[in-house]
């Protein structure tokens, strides 16, 4: 007689045994998608936050870089003051061979070339007058020169990089009219 086997109760409960298992099945996979998305809002967050500390990092470089390039045009605007005044004193030089004159000269160039070196450029002044460059002081009257075309410059103006701090002041050409002219064309009316 073969001995009857028995069947352990754990294979007994078998069906209720698998129902058990797919319920935690269920609850796993579900606590692993919840814990997915979870995790991706906190590297979509991560990325957000990134970009953001990013930004404010850049915009904080642009504010220091404009404090400072702020603070450099208003010390080369001090100091055209003192290129003018060089200037003036070069012009009064009675003996340009003089070797008072010579060492003024050196200095005042490696003055001028200073100030070019930190952004500081003299605006034109040939050619015709730009508002934007220019401050017309006076119109003169020429038959030689076209209307608007600069004929004398007053005052130097600068750029500090690509900014006008001090326009130039400069005396424009004004066409001269000839009357002579006008009052013959009336007497034949």
């Amino acid at each position: 007689m073969e001995e009857e086997k028995k069947i352990p109760e754990e294979v007994k409960n078998t069906s209720e045994n698998i129902d058990e298992l797919r319920l935690k099945l269920y609850e796993t996979e579900k606590a692993l998608n919840e814990s997915r998305q979870k995790n991706h809002e906190l590297e979509e967050y991560a990325k957000r936050m990134k970009a953001s500390l990013e930004n404010m990092r850049m915009e904080k470089d642009e504010e220091l870089n404009y404090v400072a390039s702020h603070a450099n045009q208003k010390f080369v605007e001090k100091l055209i003051e003192i290129l003018d005044d060089m200037e003036r004193i070069m012009n009064n030089f009675k003996d340009r061979s003089n070797l008072d004159f010579v060492a003024f000269q050196l200095m005042y160039k490696k003055f001028k070339n200073l100030l070019e070196a930190e952004g500081l450029k003299k605006i034109e002044t040939s050619g015709k007058f730009d508002p934007f460059e220019h401050d017309a002081v006076e119109r003169v009257e020429s038959s030689v020169n076209e209307d608007w075309d600069i004929v004398e410059v007053t005052q130097n103006g600068y750029k500090f990089r690509s900014t006008v701090i001090r326009p130039a002041k400069v005396k424009v050409a004004m066409h001269v009219e000839d009357h002579g002219n006008d009052n013959h064309l009336n007497e034949g009316r």
